[in-house]
C-alpha cells in the first residue's frame, strides 16, 4: 500500500530570518506588524497571514511571497 503525503501551505519567516542572523524581536520591529502576528509568524510554520501582513513583509525585505510561502 503506497501511502501519500499530505501536503500543506506553509511560511518559512524563521528560517529566512534566522538565516539573517536575526531574532525575531528584530523581524518584529523592522516590520512594524503586531506584535504577535511577527511573533506567531516566526513561531508558527502552519500560520499564512493576510494580505496586509504578506505586502508589508514583502516591502521591508525586498522578497516576493514565494520566498517566504511555500507548498510542501
Amino acid at each position: 500500500m503506497h501511502v501519500v503525503e499530505k501536503k500543506t501551505v506553509k511560511n518559512r519567516i524563521k528560517q529566512l530570518i534566522d538565516s539573517r542572523s536575526e531574532t525575531r524581536y528584530k523581524f518584529w520591529k523592522k516590520t512594524g506588524l503586531a506584535q504577535n502576528t511577527a511573533y506567531r509568524l516566526y513561531d508558527d510554520p502552519e500560520y499564512i497571514p493576510g494580505k496586509e501582513v504578506i505586502e508589508k513583509i514583502c516591502f521591508v525585505y525586498d522578497w516576493i511571497p514565494g520566498d517566504f510561502i511555500v507548498y510542501e
